[in-house]
């Protein structure tokens, strides 16, 4: 993933040292909108009430989740407004990232190489994998790296964003993202949304952000983190049933006991 031309090993050192000193303030600040403006607390009587505009116990379908998808399908939004929905620590990675490095993304590309880039991303997920009540917004390719999709779908559930070429181009035209430096912008994220598509559909839950609220989706998101926490509850005494039968190989003992 990463050679001497890329960066080299001592820059991935440097970066590793300084990782959890930039954790840290990032999870100390408080959240700033993405975008600007403020979020509408959720309905008092609604199954996903935030504790931040309500007292008493928090009850959210998941303490830890992830946001993939390519760019421009709205994770740093999106992620931002379910972090304040379920009231959790929100971390985008990108953001992570330019902190430690103290560079931005384009400036990472163009003088250290796209190696070390990917390098460092998969230093943040190691760390933030380790992370309790967090929402995390990944980059684009993050998900796409084989050793980080397995380390985040171990970790807990993985959104996936989607939205069509045409929204992601209108979305990221006026933006410096490396990858979208050529002649034909939308032919290249076509192509490359093509190319990731089969990745991104390993992901556990898939929501389409084309022409919606984004009230609306992370109201989706949240049903659909119930339904998926219910089954794997239900998953889990199915099994914990199943080693408990007298007749249930390995003896009926309960790998509990162990």
């Amino acid at each position: 993933m990463l050679n001497d031309t890329e960066g080299g090993v001592r820059h991935l050192q440097g970066f590793r040292a300084g990782l959890e000193a930039g954790l840290t303030a990032h999870l100390r600040e408080l959240p700033e909108d993405p975008i600007g403006g403020r979020v509408t607390p959720p309905a008092e009587d609604s199954r996903t009430l935030s504790p931040m505009f309500s007292s008493g116990l928090i009850e959210r379908p998941v303490s830890w989740v992830a946001l993939a998808g390519f760019m421009g399908t709205g994770k740093s939004r999106i992620g931002w407004e379910l972090s304040r929905a379920l009231a959790l620590h929100f971390v985008d990675t990108d953001k992570l990232i330019t902190r430690v490095v103290g560079k931005s993304i384009p400036e990472v590309f163009a003088q250290e190489g796209e190696g070390y880039f990917r390098a460092c991303e998969h230093e943040v997920v190691g760390r933030v994998t380790r992370l309790e009540h967090a929402v995390i917004s990944l980059g684009g390719g993050t998900f796409i790296q084989e050793d980080n999709r397995r380390c985040l779908l171990e970790r807990g559930p993985v959104v996936v964003l989607w939205a069509t070429p045409e929204t992601v181009y209108q979305r990221t035209k006026h933006s410096d993202r490396p990858l979208l430096r050529t002649e034909d912008p939308l032919e290249r994220i076509r192509t490359l949304m093509d190319e990731r598509a089969p990745v991104y559909q390993q992901g556990t839950i898939h929501v389409h952000s084309d022409g919606r609220p984004s009230e609306e989706i992370v109201e989706e998101i949240i049903d659909r983190l119930w339904s998926w926490a219910d089954a794997q509850h239900a998953w889990t005494l199915d099994h914990v049933a199943h080693d408990h039968t007298p007749d249930a190989p390995g003896g009926g003992e309960s790998r509990a006991s162990d």
